[in-house]
């Protein structure tokens, strides 16, 4: 389905609106409003949440959302639904399609940069697209590396690294699911044919892999509006090290229409804001399934 959602994505078949992203000045929380019409399953809709800090100490997860579907002709309510394990899953299949699409086919170590609550998701999708047979793990937290290194259950072991810079550099593919607002990858530590999906920029002032890295590498992404506004790439965006032209559309990669790897040595990166049309297209099979139910 994700690869469905990407290839109509890039052919306009799904529209993705201007995001709504802003700071809650009381709380420090962040909302956003994410929306798209996807004409495939003949609704407008759009997924509000975000990310609430205060919640952990709670008991309750700090990301939460819920997806709204309207029919696109009459605009009568069609669904609401919960959008948090939506999200993760819809997340971490974009993050292994990238993977599979542009990770060198002989990667066989993954790194991994955060550990929050997306990570365990993400390595296991990660491992549908390719076979790795070692997972480094880093994160700002020892504790909260450990603790899901200990918890996992999969084939293949994690190893928790001293350094992002240690798991970096014994890298094929990273993946970088932090929210940090400073890099904490540098080009340097990455190898030749070394692929990136930065998953954690989401926001204006986020920023996971330097400049320099993104100057460099083979660029793609979900949505080129976005990843220039609140990705990955806006940071270099910003300083003019690339522009618009620089960056490619995954959907158009899976369409052959333009080329993903170009060599066994270019370094790609995913930058991988998430569109809304995801959340759409995955709200409106769980409707459809839950009819079926009824």
């Amino acid at each position: 389905m994700i690869r469905e959602v990407f290839e109509d994505v890039a052919s306009e078949d799904a529209l993705n609106f201007p995001v709504v992203r802003e700071t809650l000045s009381a709380s420090k929380a962040v909302f956003g409003v994410k929306s798209a019409q996807y004409r495939r399953y003949g609704v407008v809709g759009l997924k509000a949440g975000g990310y609430f800090p205060g919640n952990a100490a709670r008991g309750d997860a700090n990301h939460q959302s819920f997806v709204i579907l309207l029919d696109q002709e009459t605009g009568k309510p069609r669904a609401i639904v919960g959008g948090n394990l939506l999200t993760r899953l819809r997340t971490a299949a974009s993050a292994a399609l990238s993977i599979d699409t542009l990770a060198r086919c002989d990667a066989k170590t993954l790194a991994v940069v955060g550990a929050g609550a997306q990570a365990e998701t993400h390595i296991r999708a990660a491992l549908l697209a390719r076979d790795f047979d070692k997972i480094l793990l880093w994160n700002r937290s020892k504790d909260r590396a450990a603790m899901l290194a200990s918890q996992w259950t999969g084939s293949v072991p994690i190893k928790v690294t001293r350094s992002a810079e240690e798991a970096v550099r014994n890298a094929d593919v990273v993946i970088t699911l932090t929210g940090s607002t400073q890099a904490i990858v540098m080009a340097e530590w990455v190898k030749p044919g070394c692929h990136l999906t930065c998953m954690g920029a989401d926001t204006i002032g986020k920023q996971e892999v330097d400049i320099e890295l993104v100057r460099k590498a083979r660029v793609v992404t979900d949505s080129v509006a976005q990843a220039t506004s609140i990705g990955e790439c806006q940071a270099a965006f910003r300083a003019r090290r690339i522009g618009r032209e620089d960056i490619a559309v995954l959907g158009d990669v899976l369409r052959g229409l333009v080329p993903g790897r170009r060599s066994e040595t270019e370094v790609t990166l995913f930058d991988g804001t998430g569109v809304a049309a995801q959340d759409i297209a995955m709200a409106a099979l769980v409707a459809e399934r839950a009819s079926g139910l009824a």
